[in-house]
């Protein structure tokens, strides 16, 4: 490869990553609150009171405890019964 391919090459992925850096996605517009700190608070401790915010925290779903496990006995004789399956290889 010649100097002229490298250059040129390394100028248009500069020209390439620069175009991309225009505008950020998604479109930043600014925030303007319509209530103070105060209203917010306010709205909170009400909602927590009458217990329309139900927030629970480190607190995950309980899973029903599952039957007495079956031993290898069990699940041999399953297998014998079982029909055979071209799944099984049989």
């Amino acid at each position: 490869m010649n100097m002229k391919q490298i250059i040129a090459g390394l100028a248009i992925l500069a020209a390439a990553g620069s175009a991309l850096a225009d505008a950020p996605y998604p479109p930043e517009t600014p925030f303007v609150s319509t209530k103070s700190r105060a209203d917010v608070q306010a709205e909170l401790a009400q909602a927590q009171k009458d217990g329309s915010l139900n927030v629970a925290r480190n607190q995950y779903p309980v899973v029903a405890a599952v039957g007495q496990p079956e031993t290898r006995a069990d699940v041999v004789s399953q297998l014998n019964k079982a029909e055979p399956s071209v799944y099984s290889g049989n």
